[in-house]
């Protein structure tokens, strides 16, 4: 049986109007960070989302999308009580892994699971924050979709933030520098998704879908 729905939630006289929103992330750090901060900052309003992280365990490597779509589908849809409206949501990048289609093609079935696919990685759209991509030549974007190492702890992209910012950890992003440019990497994304692909094939995230679907609830109990 699963819990009740109240478990998700601050007290409020508003719960049955709440949705929520849960993630799964493929990396450990990163990704935590961003949207730990995004769920705080003043463009959400957490009387109305929440966004419920599935927290990995940092002895916990198992980050193949497979593995993410089993624990988001077993900690989320079948362990708690969630309400028909509510949306499961999947971090990933197709930097390193090849079943991204399979993913996604999993969670269409369930019906209120979708897949947020970076290409080549989850950094890649906090450079569409800083970045207007189309400033980089032919050369370097295949380059930033390659993405190869570049050191021991910065690949491709990696070095891209930190040409734009001066530094970046992944450990530590500082998504206080990111957040204010949401609007413009949200425009970015979209245009990079012009052919309206399941997951991107090139340069692109979806992340920005998520984003759109958040701010559709907050216009409408505005």
């Amino acid at each position: 049986m699963g819990r009740e729905r109240q478990d998700f939630f601050r007290e409020s006289n508003t719960v049955e109007k709440e949705k929520i929103f849960v993630l799964a992330f493929e990396g450990n750090e990163t990704e935590e960070i961003y949207f730990d901060a995004l769920k705080d900052s003043v463009k959400f309003n957490d009387e109305q989302i929440f966004l419920k992280l599935l927290k990995r365990a940092k002895s916990d490597h198992n980050s193949a999308p497979n593995h993410v779509f089993s624990k988001l589908k077993r900690e989320a849809k079948d362990e708690y009580n969630l309400g028909p409206d509510d949306e499961l949501w999947m971090i990933i990048d197709t930097d390193r892994w090849k079943t991204i289609g399979e993913i996604c093609e999993l969670c269409s079935r369930e019906g209120n699971m979708f897949a947020a696919v970076s290409n080549p990685c989850f950094e890649f759209w906090l450079l569409l924050h800083v970045k207007d991509i189309n400033e980089y030549s032919e050369a370097e974007r295949l380059a930033i979709l390659a993405n190869a190492k570049v050191t021991n702890r910065k690949n491709v992209v990696d070095v891209k933030l930190t040409e734009v910012l001066g530094s970046y950890n992944k450990s530590n992003p500082l998504p206080g520098r990111f957040l204010p440019h949401l609007d413009v990497a949200v425009i970015r994304a979209k245009a990079l998704d012009a052919a309206g692909e399941t997951f991107p094939s090139n340069l692109g995230s979806h992340i920005y879908k998520l984003i759109e679907k958040i701010r559709v609830v907050e216009n409408s109990t505005k």
